[in-house]
């Protein structure tokens, strides 16, 4: 994981490798203008407030959509199963778009939600590989 800035916002980039994973994904959470100061003094203050995650998305091709899909299909269906424990949030919220993943959560929710995203892109780009053994 590296961290960079650009234009006043985090951009923290995960799975940077592009040969070894076809999905990526980095964070471009605009920390000033949610306000997503998330330090424990400031999350002790107003534990309600609520921030927007987002990530930008690197698919190359509609195959990686459909293994995104997948994997997050398979983390809807594990959640519902084993239920989510107090505070946890869903994989249902985030909205999903090709290019992009905004999660509107509390702040205090934020370090969750963004492990969440990482087993999501872990998760499909194994889906992809999977997929990739099939067709050979």
């Amino acid at each position: 994981m590296q961290d960079r800035a650009c234009d006043g916002k985090t951009l923290r980039v995960y799975n940077g490798t592009p040969n070894m994973n076809s999905i990526r994904y980095s964070e471009t959470t605009d920390v000033s203008a949610s306000g997503a100061d998330l330090s424990a003094q400031a999350l002790r203050i107003d534990l309600s407030r609520h921030v927007t995650l987002r990530f930008r998305l690197n698919l190359g091709n509609a195959e990686d959509v459909e293994a995104l899909r997948y994997a997050r299909r398979a983390m809807i269906r594990e959640e519902r199963t084993r239920g989510l424990e107090w505070d946890e949030p869903s994989m249902e919220h985030p909205t999903f778009t090709s290019a992009e993943i905004r999660w509107f959560v509390l702040a205090s929710q934020a370090a969750w939600c963004r492990e969440k995203i990482a087993e999501l892109v872990e998760r499909a780009n194994r889906a992809r590989q999977a997929i990739r053994g099939l067709q050979i």
